[in-house]
């Protein structure tokens, strides 16, 4: 099973074509040179850009800095005129940025998968309960943390760049009657929230696209004392991220001083890292 057929197998029920791309938002769309070539071809969105020249004047003006990579590959292929390659060009293209655009089109889809069903008492609160707590979730996806900590916390501070994914958690919180979920739109190396704000913070699979940026971040606005988790659904060793700082080199270096702890949960390996500010 190739790469395309085997993602639309991992997300049934998701729909994708080229028109979808107007969905991506800045941010993703600067993604999308770091996804080349572990997830995307060049040869894939060349063809899909030449023969859709409004998707590329959108994610030129979306986000100007990727210019000069659009330009690069659309001088390196020629335009695809084969109504059936270029079908297929499309169909690899937007099925290689999935994740990108299921957040965007689709997030109900992305918090059905089965990979959300973990165990929150054992990725959290074995490290420390949350009662009456200030919990920050950075880069909280589709909330599935941060409407578990709001069981029992003070108040939640669900930070995520994607202004779908913040639509999707305020309507989960909402239809949960939760009032303590309180979602921001942030970036884990931009973190909207004073210094010495939180008890607890964690992430799941989110850290890694600025991960010097991001470690002093999170200790920025965590209180001496509090808590940080992160936690990745990856083996110890395998690549997380689509740059070159490897969290599981770096997290229980001497440098950040992180606790760790690797398990296997529903088949997979699990890795958690915590410490104490």
């Amino acid at each position: 099973m190739d790469t395309v057929e085997t993602r639309k197998s991992m997300f049934p029920g998701l729909t994708l074509d080229v028109e979808d791309l107007f969905l991506l938002e800045g941010f993703q769309i600067g993604y999308l040179p770091q996804y080349v070539p572990r997830y995307l071809q060049e040869e894939d969105l060349a063809a899909v850009l030449s023969a859709h020249p409004a998707v590329r004047r959108f994610l030129v003006k979306k986000h100007p800095p990727i210019a000069a990579f659009v330009e690069r590959i659309m001088a390196q292929y020629e335009p695809m005129t084969d109504a059936a390659k270029l079908a297929k060009h499309a169909d690899r293209a937007v099925w290689s940025i999935s994740d990108l655009l299921m957040y965007n089109k689709a997030p109900e889809v992305q918090a059905a998968l089965a990979h959300h069903r973990w165990d929150f008492h054992e990725v959290v609160t074995s490290v420390t309960p949350l009662d009456g707590k200030v919990v920050l979730d950075v880069g909280a996806g589709t909330g599935r943390m941060a409407l578990e900590a709001a069981q029992t916390a003070a108040q939640v501070f669900a930070v995520e760049p994607t202004s779908r994914l913040r639509e999707f958690i305020r309507e989960r919180a909402s239809k949960a009657g939760l009032k303590n979920v309180f979602v921001v739109d942030g970036f884990l190396h931009q973190i909207p929230l004073p210094d010495d704000y939180g008890d607890v913070l964690f992430t799941s699979q989110a850290i890694g696209w600025r991960l010097l940026d991001e470690l002093p971040e999170c200790e920025r606005v965590v209180k001496e004392g509090g808590f940080i988790i992160h936690r990745f659904g990856a083996d110890v060793g395998e690549g997380v991220t689509t740059g070159a700082e490897d969290p599981h080199a770096i997290l229980p270096s001497p440098d950040w001083g992180y606790e760790a702890v690797r398990y296997q949960e529903s088949g997979r390996w699990v890795v958690k890292y915590w410490k104490q500010v």
